[in-house]
């Protein structure tokens, strides 16, 4: 494990700015985690128009000091079907770890117990 540094510190500098181009994409930001090493943000889709995840990160890579790797434009898998995005800053030792929700609905199947306590109005 790194040392925690200053980065994410850096990366918060960007949020304004990274918050406004997820929203033309039609996604809320919020930042979350430790914030120790890097600056862990998610993506959740907020309009029935969002884009694909992939035009904004494109769009990030475009607007913003972030180093040229082709790996960037790859999503990783994570759990409950979201698709995580690492994007290296090219200053300040610091990356930025975007998660993407899911844009539709369509993944989410209530469970037996969900489908209960819906039903009896229970908790």
């Amino acid at each position: 494990m790194k040392d925690p540094n200053n980065g994410p510190f850096y990366a918060a500098g960007l949020y304004p700015k990274l918050a406004k181009v997820f929203r033309e994409h039609g996604y809320a930001l919020a930042v979350h985690g430790s914030v120790g090493s890097n600056f862990d943000l998610i993506a959740v889709p907020w309009v029935d128009e969002a884009g694909d995840p992939r035009d904004v990160i494109e769009a990030c890579l475009k607007k913003f000091a972030f180093e040229k790797i082709p790996e960037q434009t790859k999503p990783t898998p994570k759990p409950h079907s979201r698709h995580a995005y690492k994007l290296h800053l090219s200053f300040g030792d610091c990356a930025l770890d975007i998660s993407f929700t899911p844009r539709t609905g369509s993944w989410w199947k209530p469970n037996e117990r969900v489908q209960q306590t819906t039903s009896t109005g229970g908790t």
